[in-house]
């Protein structure tokens, strides 16, 4: 199964789109996301410090389960959403990749230990995806979304990442390195007119960050 997990923050309309066949999580203020968008989740968690008392007030009515925790806790709303999917499903974390600087990182740094773990998932915010490698991995990803005007970029997360080898980017890689600090990987961006790229690496853990080019 596939499971959306949609957070709070300054999500767009465009955000929407992200969302598939599968089952929709709400972290905290994420209630108002779907609520807007005419998305039904299948429960809502959190500790609701930040969604709307309306939104709340409207998931409950529809008899949604709401799982509530204390606002002084360990985890964010986001990872106690991630908590309850069960290993082996596709996940995709509809969250802001733009606004609070510190819950971004966290959703990134959440997101790569999950996929070193061997899980499948992708940040989405409508606009920007993020991909993950970690070791020896690979990656295809459809390209599709922004046609030619797509950005790609390979984040280091690690000291450096080696072996990599990309197939569809304007500026190939063939066994490369990249490095962590080091802007040699960024505002790459496909072939013309490509549907897919593909991306293999050897060791390291990098983020592949997929965009509108602005």
């Amino acid at each position: 199964m596939h499971y959306y997990v949609v957070t709070g923050g300054p999500l767009t309309s465009e955000a929407s789109r992200v969302i598939g066949d599968g089952e929709v999580i709400a972290a905290d203020a994420g209630i108002d996301f779907c609520i807007n968008n005419g998305i039904r989740p299948a429960f809502a968690v959190g500790d609701f410090d930040s969604v709307s008392g309306e939104g709340l007030e409207k998931i409950k009515e529809t008899g949604i389960p709401v799982k509530t925790y204390p606002v002084e806790k360990d985890m964010t709303d986001t990872e106690i959403a991630l908590s309850f999917i069960p290993d082996g499903n596709e996940i995709t974390v509809v969250c802001p990749l733009t606004g609070r600087l510190d819950h971004i990182i966290a959703n990134l740094q959440m997101a790569s230990s999950m996929h070193k773990e061997g899980k499948s998932i992708v940040l989405d915010d409508g606009i920007t995806q993020v991909f993950f490698l970690s070791g020896k991995d690979s990656l295809s990803a459809d390209v599709s979304r922004w046609g030619n005007d797509t950005s790609v970029s390979l984040v280091p997360l690690t000291a450096s990442v080696s072996g990599i080898t990309t197939t569809g980017l304007y500026y190939p890689l063939d066994n490369g390195t990249i490095e962590f600090g080091k802007t040699l990987s960024f505002s790459n961006k496909p072939v013309k007119d490509a549907a897919s790229i593909s991306i293999t690496a050897s060791e390291g853990d990098m983020a592949v960050v997929i965009s509108k080019a602005v």
